[in-house]
């Protein structure tokens, strides 16, 4: 694996991490999201895997939010047994 390549999944890990804790509500909020996903994954969007893992994160918070749904941030509970 190559710099590049290492990098993108850093990126991927980082955003996901980074906007899984905030539920996102309003329109500013995504806005901000699209603009944060732009910046964040454009040094490595030209790579193939960077791509991918770009367009995986992207489909993920399409799924966590479909039909309005709002997930719960990760360990909401505050409990790793969970």
């Amino acid at each position: 694996m190559n710099s590049m390549e290492e990098n993108a999944f850093k990126i991927a890990y980082s955003f996901y991490q980074k906007w899984r804790e905030t539920v996102i509500e309003t329109d500013e909020q995504w806005l901000a999201w699209a603009q944060d996903w732009k910046d964040a994954f454009a040094p490595v969007f030209h790579t193939p895997i960077g791509e991918k893992l770009a367009f995986a994160v992207y489909d993920a918070f399409s799924a966590m939010y479909k039909d309005g749904m709002k997930p719960m941030p990760a360990d909401y509970f505050g409990r790793d047994d969970i």
